[in-house]
């Protein structure tokens, strides 16, 4: 189980570490190729923040929860809690301003996938324990 959760964190440590690099270094066109269109410079730099940063400071966070074992249950809480409360928050989004592209499908399998995994994680641990 534990090759499981150093697993699990190490890919959901990649994924955000490959999107914050993007919106880093992009961070207008991710959003506009989903229809959301912000230009100038407060709008890239706030991207670059909320997206490039704060996901890449959770990649980091995550990889190394990956490396160290007794971090490897509370990694596994803050998967199920970013992508948990990312997959919740769209789907409230959705139910609210009545809108679904084709994005939103592939966006929920990975944010509801990697919840689920990580719950898997950790029901394994609450029996170890």
């Amino acid at each position: 189980m534990d090759t499981y959760r150093a697993t699990l964190l190490t890919l959901a440590g990649l994924g955000f570490l490959g999107f914050g690099l993007w919106f880093l270094v992009d961070p207008i066109s991710p959003l506009a190729a989903i229809g959301i269109t912000a230009t100038g410079a407060p709008a890239a730099t706030e991207f670059r923040a909320f997206y490039g940063g704060l996901e890449v400071g959770l990649a980091v966070l995550l990889l190394a929860a990956a490396a160290r074992p007794d971090w490897r249950v509370p990694g596994l809480w803050l998967v199920l809690a970013t992508n948990g409360g990312i997959a919740a928050g769209r789907l409230l989004g959705v139910a609210l301003d009545g809108v679904w592209v084709p994005f939103f499908t592939y966006a929920l399998v990975w944010e509801v996938g990697f919840a689920l995994l990580a719950a898997i994680g950790l029901r394994g641990a609450a029996r170890a324990d």
